[in-house]
């Protein structure tokens, strides 16, 4: 490819992945005014929890079938299922069709960001692509900001509907440069897609992310049985979803298991944190948002020089410094947990540059490292496991907060310090992990 397909390749899919993340948050701020119109008040957290539990579960998938049939054709039919569902929720004329509407819309979306991260690597080498990376991630953090406010701003001014029909023109638009502009580097495969391993793999996920949302332990055993049961099987096939050849890999191994501990970390926080503020600090919902911009900006910021930074540090160390950062940033929530708001957006700020650190690095350390024939799987397998690990996060901080909400502040407060304490220990394990592995080959095998 010329540089001018890249740059129009990029641009297209840019404009995909701002899409996808930004209907993550935008319609949260529109459903008071859904159900206005729609009814049904008992359903008011479904229309964006089965966006998110769509898009995760299908995204493995996603990232498997563009190693068989190419990224560009089922980067097509991604972003088409995605129009299709944002169409659909558009003319949604219940709360039980507009359910339905976001599950397809969130499996559409799965594909765009495994797919995005995945197609940059098929076209840049490694500099190159860590600034193109780093702007990625970038846009997809700017997108959780920018999400709410233009989701308010077209409720008031225009309707709610049109937060879904704007896809459309501007997913047109991503999907005709990304066809045009990008060719496939890899040659298609025979469909040999492990079937029941798949089914199976869908099934146990979803079974854990509901389970751990909703803390039941019947369904998180159930969902931890049927993923290794899952992984059993994929091991003894000869096209396996997850990516079994590369994590046998040290390093792409290793970046998977800290990418779940980092997600059990920052989202930890980034659910408990407007409590806190609301609760203890005894202000409103706008404050308590502002208090979780900064890691979002932290992370938004790194992510982008970082990608400048691998000019003169090796990925590892980009890596090693995320984690660092992220270590710091926990122990600053715990040392100032009583302290004035301020401390915490800066302790959040500290978190947020850390994870824009050493995502980047881990996602690129990972794609470096894992075998072409599985470069989508892997690279979908490392988002997908700090979603997992946010899901699990969050559970394990609501076990340690949920109890004392009706207790005095003194001891909320101690509450949330304990909450800060167990994010500190999956931010130390992570970045200790860094440092069991070396960035050249020879060492990155076992």
């Amino acid at each position: 490819m010329d540089e001018k397909s890249k740059q129009q390749t990029t641009i297209g899919l840019t404009i995909g992945v701002f899409l996808a993340a930004m209907e993550g948050t935008i319609v949260a701020t529109a459903m008071p005014r859904v159900i206005m119109d729609l009814g049904g008040e008992h359903l008011y957290a479904l229309p964006f929890s089965m966006y998110l539990l769509t898009m995760t579960i299908s995204s493995p998938l996603w990232g498997k079938l563009s190693d068989i049939f190419g990224r560009r054709r089922i980067y097509t039919i991604g972003v088409l299922i995605f129009l299709i569902g944002s169409a659909g929720c558009g003319f949604s004329s219940s709360m039980h069709t507009l359910i339905v509407m976001r599950i397809i819309q969130g499996i559409g979306a799965g594909s765009m960001a495994p797919l995005t991260f995945t197609i940059n690597a098929d076209m840049y080498e490694v500099q190159k692509r860590a600034k193109m990376q780093g702007y990625m991630s970038a846009v997809w953090g700017f997108s959780g900001l920018v999400g709410p406010i233009l989701g308010g701003f077209i409720v008031d001014w225009i309707h709610w509907r049109y937060i879904f029909y704007l896809n459309i023109p501007f997913g047109i638009i991503a999907l005709t440069m990304v066809y045009i502009h990008y060719r496939d580097h890899i040659e298609n495969s025979a469909f040999r897609l492990n079937i029941p391993g798949v089914i199976l793999f869908t099934l146990s996920v979803g079974s854990l992310v509901i389970g751990l949302e909703e803390m039941k332990p019947g369904l998180i055993i159930l969902g931890v049985l049927g993923m290794a049961i899952s992984w059993f099987l994929d091991t003894r096939h000869p096209a396996p979803l997850l990516p079994v050849v590369s994590l046998r890999i040290k390093i792409p191994r290793t970046a998977i298991i800290q990418n779940t501990l980092a997600g059990m970390g920052y989202f930890g926080i980034l659910a408990f944190l407007p409590l806190y503020v609301q609760r203890v600090e005894d202000q409103g919902a706008t404050t308590a948002g502002l208090v979780l911009t900064p890691m979002i900006v932290g992370w938004t910021i790194t992510s982008i020089i970082g990608g400048r930074l691998l000019n003169r540090v090796q990925l590892v160390h980009l890596t090693r410094i995320g984690f660092s950062f992220l270590v710091l940033g926990f122990c600053a929530f715990m040392l100032f947990y009583d302290y004035a708001i301020i401390y915490l957006s800066m302790a959040g700020l500290m978190v947020g540059s850390g994870m824009g650190f050493s995502m980047l690095g881990t996602l690129l350390l990972t794609q470096e490292y894992s075998s072409q024939s599985e470069l989508g799987s892997s690279t979908s397998s490392v988002m997908f496991a700090r979603t997992i690990g946010g899901s699990i996060g969050v559970s394990i901080l609501s076990a340690i907060v949920s109890d004392r909400l009706t207790s005095s502040i003194p001891q909320l407060q101690i509450a949330f310090w304990f909450a800060y304490l167990a994010c500190l220990i999956f931010a130390v394990t992570a970045f200790i992990l860094s440092w069991t592995i070396s960035q050249n080959t020879s060492n990155s095998k076992e």
